[in-house]
């Protein structure tokens, strides 16, 4: 097993994605992911609607591994790669959002390593060609879960 690195953390292991039969779409994403760190996935999140299967896996994943490869998809975005790429944008910042309501504490614990990645997205929609009037609001997705995660901190 991998070690991984000290920016992005020790790579998941058998324990960190327990139960990932129980999901179709996690299956794929542990064949596509297991074992392997951030850098060696970063293929899988790319230009071409990728980024929206990523997303749908990653909001289903065991927490230990999803805490570790949302660093992937957050890596992918801040990429020259992503300029341009609305379908990375938006379902980066509604998996946030949809992740942390389905499974509290999943983002939040987090947070620290990937608001730098929800400042840039909220604040540079028109860097990514996403119409406000298809994609909503980067801002306001953004707003959303920086007060999910100032709640977070009040509470914790």
């Amino acid at each position: 097993m991998k070690k991984g690195s000290k920016k992005f953390g020790k790579v998941p292991g058998p324990k960190d994605w327990e139960g990932y039969e129980k999901d179709l779409d996690v299956r794929y994403a542990h064949k596509l992911f297991f074992g392997k760190s951030v850098p060696e996935v970063m293929e899988h999140f790319s230009v071409g609607g990728r980024c929206i299967e990523r997303a749908s896996e990653l909001l289903f994943m065991p927490r230990k591994a999803f805490q570790y490869y949302i660093q992937a998809f957050a890596e992918y975005i801040k990429s020259e790669r992503a300029a341009g790429d609305p379908d990375a944008a938006s379902p980066f910042l509604r998996l946030l959002i949809n992740r942390e309501e389905r499974d509290p504490g999943s983002v939040m614990e987090i947070y620290g390593k990937l608001s730098d990645t929800v400042d840039f997205v909220a604040s540079h929609q028109d860097y990514f060609d996403a119409p406000r009037d298809i994609y909503g609001s980067f801002q306001d997705l953004g707003d959303k879960i920086r007060a999910a995660y100032k709640s977070y901190e009040e509470n914790a």
